[in-house]
């Protein structure tokens, strides 16, 4: 009798913690249209990437900050329309350790496997929702006019700007001896 009332006892503080936790989280949309949110991502002007709305073939992620902190990568992507150019539809992500309170995003869009090693790619810029997203029981939020249109470009290689900063010190090296 003892051991069911202590398992049943147990049972109930697993179950409340489960839910607490499971409530502590905050929720956003992770797209760039919405009821609230409209901002298109394009070429950078004169790019010789491309023109206009970017599109299939692009990924975005999301990164965040709450209290001031370092970006911290959600670990998702999420892929362009194809059909709606400039746009991107994501899922419903969970803010880890969120609990209420301003927070920061920042959104990476890229053409290759990450940002890091892609050719051509571009960041939103940091964005904050003074009220916070949707916790617990709320609805689920979106980034609303906080997120603004950015562009893409092409990055240049490495040999490119390699051979720039051998110019630019051939040049300075031929003016000092003059």
């Amino acid at each position: 009798m003892k051991k069911s009332i202590v398992a049943s006892i147990i049972g109930v503080v697993a179950t409340v913690a489960a839910i607490e936790s499971s409530y502590g989280q905050g929720s956003v949309f992770f797209n760039n249209y919405g009821a609230t949110t409209d901002a298109i991502i394009t070429w950078k002007a004169g790019d010789s990437g491309g023109s206009g709305p970017v599109s299939a073939g692009f990924k975005a992620s999301l990164y965040y900050q709450f209290g001031g902190g370092a970006l911290t990568p959600l670990g998702n992507s999420t892929a362009f329309n194809a059909a709606i150019p400039g746009y991107f539809t994501g899922p419903i992500v969970q803010i880890p350790g969120y609990t209420g309170g301003a927070i920061s995003f920042q959104i990476y869009a890229y053409d290759g496997a990450d940002y890091a090693s892609s050719l051509h790619q571009g960041t939103s810029t940091l964005f904050t929702l003074a009220n916070g997203i949707a916790t617990g029981t709320q609805p689920v939020g979106e980034f609303g006019p906080a997120l603004t249109a950015f562009t893409v470009s092409t990055v240049p290689e490495p040999s490119t700007l390699a051979l720039i900063g051998l110019g630019t010190g051939a040049l300075l090296f031929l003016r000092r001896r003059k």
